[in-house]
């Protein structure tokens, strides 16, 4: 019995050593205006940041997973400005000895102005810097976007949400975190916004000015708001509704639960 143990044991060493093990790979894609990035990432973490040159690089660094065969897929094809890239597990067989290490990073780099729609099937998403139509969502894991501007959609199914920048249209859900939102000078409602969490604080910031109609709601906390509102309808600690600045395009803001904090820039 002894030995059969022994033996097991050593049979699981090159599987743990593999499981430490890293691979690569990169490509470079050329454009000629401005781009439209797709990603799609299986049980992986996502990072981009802007540069000035008119190309899109991106990086793929795995632990524990060979890139091709029967390890990680990769997928990618440019047409024109839009480059598309699919990562994805090729092989359903899992191992595991004590905790699973296995991990896949994708960085990317790109301009600054851009149309990204990225999701990751399991994994955080990271982004700085970019500015035009912004889709990202994650099945688990946190999202944090930063100094970013335009329409941002933004939705994770567990995991907290943190994001910052100039903003013409902002809809943020998650299923399971707090929610943090930075609205920066210049941004407005041109569109409703729309920041919700089934379990989480909200804190939102916003310019002094920012003109909307409010809606704020908790099921299970309490409602703070340093900036003036004109009370329309319903108004105790869990509900608020009313005009911002003369009011506007509507602004709702929802938790249930947890507080909810509105404040200035």
């Amino acid at each position: 019995m002894r030995k059969t143990v022994l033996a097991a044991l050593f049979l699981l060493f090159p599987l743990a050593a593999f499981a430490q093990s890293t691979t690569d790979w990169s490509k470079t894609y050329d454009l000629t205006g401005k781009p439209e990035l797709r990603v799609q990432a299986w049980e992986a973490n996502v990072r981009i940041e802007p540069w000035d040159q008119n190309k899109i690089e991106a990086h793929v660094t795995t632990r524990g997973w060979h890139i091709g065969g029967d390890g990680l897929e990769i997928v990618e094809h440019q047409q024109g400005n839009v480059v598309e890239i699919v990562l994805r597990r090729h092989s359903h067989t899992h191992f595991s000895f004590s905790v699973d290490n296995r991990r896949t990073e994708l960085e990317i780099h790109m301009p600054r102005s851009a149309k990204v729609d990225v999701r990751s099937d399991d994994g955080s998403i990271e982004a700085r810097g970019l500015q035009g139509e912004l889709a990202f969502s994650s099945g688990d894991g946190r999202l944090m976007l930063e100094d970013v501007d335009g329409a941002l959609h933004a939705r994770t199914s567990d995991g907290s949400v943190r994001v910052s920048g100039r903003f013409d249209v902002v809809d943020l859900h998650t299923g399971d975190g707090r929610v943090e939102l930075e609205a920066r000078s210049g941004s407005k409602v041109q569109e409703p916004w729309d920041v919700r969490t089934s379990d989480g604080s909200v804190t939102i910031r916003v310019p002094g000015d920012l003109a909307s109609n409010v809606e704020m709601h908790t099921s299970d906390g309490r409602i703070t708001t340093n900036i003036p509102i004109v009370v329309e309808g319903r108004f105790d600690r869990e509900h608020l509704e009313g005009k911002m600045n003369g009011g506007g395009n509507r602004f709702t803001i929802r938790t249930s639960d947890g507080s909810i904090t509105l404040d200035k820039i």
